[in-house]
């Protein structure tokens, strides 16, 4: 499952909502709708606002459609360039943490995913240096996956 020297970081698809009742509803409808299966969601309150983010299996497609439905993306790199690594023995999530923390870099946010590899679960990470954090958990033996295994997960 480890990936040879560089990864692209996987696109996520972030969207900025009302924060009341049906918003989320309407932006997974809308995303139903062209069929684009959703492998990662998460929910962040921001008093009156949210913001979703979400790894779906066409990102790009997704953007589009929301965007000509007028929805609000999120659209700076914080907001749409993630790492999604795989849970194991020798990773734990508490284990990537320190890690991580020990190189001087910042988990920003994550969120776990819909994703279920040889019962495994992927979690989804924002770090303030993906490039850095790749390097530093392939030399650690830390999977990381593309969108493409994402994909085949569910088939």
């Amino acid at each position: 499952m480890l990936l040879g020297d560089c990864t692209l970081p996987i696109k996520q698809v972030s969207v900025f909502l009302d924060n009341k009742p049906g918003a989320l509803s309407d932006v997974i409808e809308h995303i139903d709708k062209f069929q684009i299966k959703i492998f990662a969601l998460s929910i962040a309150d921001a008093g009156e606002f949210g913001l979703i983010r979400m790894i779906t299996e066409d990102p790009d497609r997704a953007i589009k459609n929301l965007e000509d439905a007028d929805f609000i993306l999120a659209k700076s790199k914080k907001n749409t360039e993630v790492i999604v690594i795989l849970i194991t023995e020798n990773g734990k999530v508490s284990e990537i943490a320190k890690l991580l923390a020990d190189e001087g870099l910042n988990i920003e946010y994550g969120y776990s995913s819909a994703v279920l590899i040889d019962g495994k679960l992927a979690v989804v990470l924002r770090v303030n240096d993906l490039d850095k954090t790749e390097k530093i958990l392939l030399k650690n033996s830390i999977p990381i996956l593309t969108l493409e295994q994402i994909k085949k997960s569910f088939k």
